[in-house]
């Protein structure tokens, strides 16, 4: 160390907090002796907690994804680990040069090793392995090549109703007609429909609609919300939007043949009896004394669903515990062929 007098010099730091930029006053640790006036000063530190500076950085790597797939039409965050990451770094997802299949909403860098894209996979991206793409705000880029996997999504469903329902319990608003059907679309006038048949998470194999989705984009129309007419043939008609569901429709595990009739459960959500149900027992063990559906499929992508004849068409009410008479015909069509 020089005799002459020693001083600490002043730097400044960065510290990141979610939200916040603080700036305070640190000491460097190493000593430097007196200059003479008008020397020039020591350079100012800055560091950033969690990601380093991009000046002088070398290029980032991408090495895993955490998780490593998502189906089309999620939405989910997905963990990317690697090295070299800093603040503002940007992650893409790319399938041949193609960075606008799978949109990155929003990148948070946690580490220089670690940050969290969240990520919207639409219903149209292309089921296959994509490249994760890490971008410095000085213009430094990662890719770690198909590290990420997009799979085939549930397929959306549409039901349609006969217009000649005078004789069903179950009928239409009469409504975006086609043919002799009235028919609620999944994405048209806030109706939502899937079948719950291809991703390990779901794989139920129900059909599902709801006729009224508030978070739908598409819910500003003038029949929304779209309704049924539920009739128990007592003298009890409720005109409401519901939602259907169709027990084990299709799936890996339970398979129509096609030209092949079935039986299966079903449960309409509405008001008066808050839900009913076509099966004989309810997943909490009570037997309802009503009767299951049937249901044929007519195609690859096609099932005709109807009550067993009369008197084998009774559906349970929950409010009061009575079952009534309650025919019902409609089909569900899928957006895709399922196996």
């Amino acid at each position: 160390m020089a005799d002459t007098a020693l001083r600490r010099r002043p730097s400044t730091m960065i510290i990141r907090w979610p939200g916040w930029l603080l700036p305070a006053a640190i000491l460097l640790g190493a000593c430097q002796a007196d200059r003479p006036t008008g020397a020039a000063p020591v350079p100012a530190v800055v560091l950033a907690k969690g990601a380093g500076s991009t000046s002088g950085s070398t290029a980032p790597t991408v090495t895993a994804t955490s998780p490593m797939q998502a189906a089309q039409d999620t939405t989910l965050d997905v963990t990317v680990t690697g090295s070299g990451f800093a603040t503002g770094a940007r992650a893409t997802w790319v399938l041949n040069g193609d960075t606008t299949l799978v949109h990155v909403k929003a990148t948070k860098v946690v580490s220089s090793t670690q940050l969290v894209a969240t990520l919207v996979v639409p219903a149209s991206a292309p089921v296959a392995q994509y490249d994760v793409q890490i971008m410095l705000v000085d213009g430094k880029k990662g890719v770690g090549v198909e590290l990420f996997a997009v799979t085939l999504g549930d397929p959306t469903a549409t039901f349609s109703f006969p217009l000649a329902d005078s004789g069903l319990g179950v009928r239409s608003d009469h409504k975006y007609v086609s043919g002799d059907a009235s028919v609620y679309a999944a994405g048209v006038c806030g109706v939502t429909g899937r079948v719950f048949a291809t991703t390990v998470a779901s794989n139920s194999g129900d059909a599902l609609i709801h006729t009224y989705q508030p978070s739908s984009v598409d819910r500003k129309c003038a029949d929304y919300p779209r309704k049924m007419t539920i009739d128990l043939g007592n003298g009890m008609v409720e005109s409401t939007s519901a939602g259907m569901n169709l027990n084990q429709m299709q799936n890996t595990l339970y398979r129509i043949p096609v030209d092949s009739t079935v039986k299966r459960g079903l449960n309409l959500g509405q008001s008066w009896c808050n839900g009913m149900a076509w099966k004989a027992v309810l997943p909490n063990g009570t037997a309802t004394g009503a009767d299951s559906v049937l249901v044929t499929r007519t195609s690859l992508s096609r099932w005709q669903v109807r009550t067993q004849p009369a008197p084998l068409d009774k559906a349970y009410c929950t409010a009061d515990g009575h079952t009534y008479h309650v025919p019902v015909s409609f089909t569900v069509t899928t957006s895709r062929p399922l196996p």
